[in-house]
């Protein structure tokens, strides 16, 4: 969308990849973690006047998504579904429902923040990977979701 709303996209050094990148929605301020793979982002910067930027990536500041301030048309550049990662970012498909029953006719009346359920306290957390952790390493998660800290 970014190509036919006539702006720019950039080539980034290195990409935006892994399981857990944070991004931030513009609109609510909410930060949400997010798995990535992509190498190219809209510079936000030439965007024309009837668009703004929806999420920002907040490692880099690099744009994560674009939205139209009038009509039903939004993006963003990482993985909603996220299936054996977060779902931080479910809401977009909820959204996109909403503006196709015609619940709402742009991505602003759907952007309010969600009520979130209440948080569970675990008194035990089970610890899966493909061995012990000595002192000194650091423990991460896979890409495949495959390991838990």
């Amino acid at each position: 969308l970014s190509l036919a709303a006539n702006a720019k996209t950039n080539k980034l050094p290195f990409g935006n990849r892994g399981q857990n990148q944070p991004v931030i929605n513009k609109l609510t301020g909410e930060a949400f973690i997010t798995p990535q793979n992509h190498g190219y982002a809209t510079d936000a910067s030439l965007l024309p006047d009837d668009w703004q930027e929806l999420f920002v990536n907040a490692d880099d500041g690099t744009n994560e998504g674009i939205m139209h301030k009038e009509r039903p048309y939004f993006t963003a550049q990482f993985h909603p579904e996220a299936k054996g990662g977060p779902e931080d970012t479910d809401f977009l498909f909820d959204m996109f429902l909403d503006m196709v029953k015609g619940k709402a006719k742009n991505v602003s009346a759907t952007a309010t923040p969600k009520a979130r359920p209440e948080r569970i306290r675990p008194k035990k957390v089970l610890l899966l990977g493909s061995g012990g952790l000595s002192i000194g390493q650091a423990g991460e998660v896979d890409y495949s979701g495959a390991q838990a800290i």
